[in-house]
């Protein structure tokens, strides 16, 4: 329980005034209490989740979301179709529950806030874990293995921690050419991260991956909590 404004003190009111003729006599203006605090408050909402999804965009973050769990984000064959965080809920057969959260795409320069950068990083802080998603193909002539150094440098710069959260990569769009040889490549420079290669539109891998983030979540559970920017008081 938070106190965020202390009210005022009470008047003695109008029932004490037909307690004698004393009282009777006063006006009531020389009963009165004390105003309490008047403050204004911005509250941030933070979406909290055991796992965030974190890709460029059109990485198949949203795709892999929504074949994993019951969350029905928008997909389409163009970047920034997400545009706020979508939440989905695995479901295992012992009844756990993992909820993971598809961040929108994030840009270079995201810790610097360009780009809604801030809005979509705030959204990873309160996460156990962390999922990359990468186009291991490299379909619009993007590097993979630079791909992942820039998402972890993102992440870095805005909280060091963050890189710190037990992770894993999904390599997405194995189906496409050149996705092979690609991947030989990104597990070498994600190691000592597990790459799991996949394809979120047809599905292929993605029960894998699901096994895979529980026992990651499972593992985050047994850490310390690591410090973070939300923990330094302001000065």
């Amino acid at each position: 329980m938070v106190l965020a404004a202390r009210g005022g003190a009470p008047g003695l009111g109008n029932q004490i005034m037909a307690g004698s003729r004393k009282h009777r006599s006063m006006s009531p203006k020389k009963l009165p209490g004390a105003h309490g605090e008047s403050r204004e408050f911005e509250l941030e909402l933070k979406t909290i989740a055991d796992v965030g999804l974190v890709g460029y965009p059109n990485a198949g973050k949203s795709t892999l979301l929504g074949i994993m769990s019951h969350a029905k984000p928008e997909t389409a064959a163009y970047p920034f179709t997400t545009l706020h965080p979508q939440v989905g809920h695995l479901e295992y057969s012992d009844a756990r529950q993992v909820t993971v959260a598809d961040i929108p795409g994030l840009i270079d320069g995201a810790h610097l806030n360009r780009g809604l950068g801030h809005e979509f990083l705030r959204h990873i802080e309160r996460t156990k874990a962390l999922v990359y998603v990468v186009d291991v193909a490299g379909t619009e002539g993007r590097d993979p293995c630079q791909d992942l150094f820039s998402l972890r440098e993102e992440l870095f710069l805005y909280d060091e921690t963050l890189p710190l959260k037990p992770s894993l990569v999904v390599a997405n769009k194995i189906d496409e050419p050149g996705a092979e040889e690609n991947l030989a490549k990104l597990q070498e420079a994600a190691a000592p991260l597990q790459v799991i290669p996949v394809c979120a539109f047809f599905g292929e891998g993605v029960e894998h991956v699901a096994i895979q983030v529980r026992e990651l979540v499972e593992l985050a559970e047994t850490l310390p909590k690591l410090p973070s920017v939300l923990d330094v008081p302001e000065q």
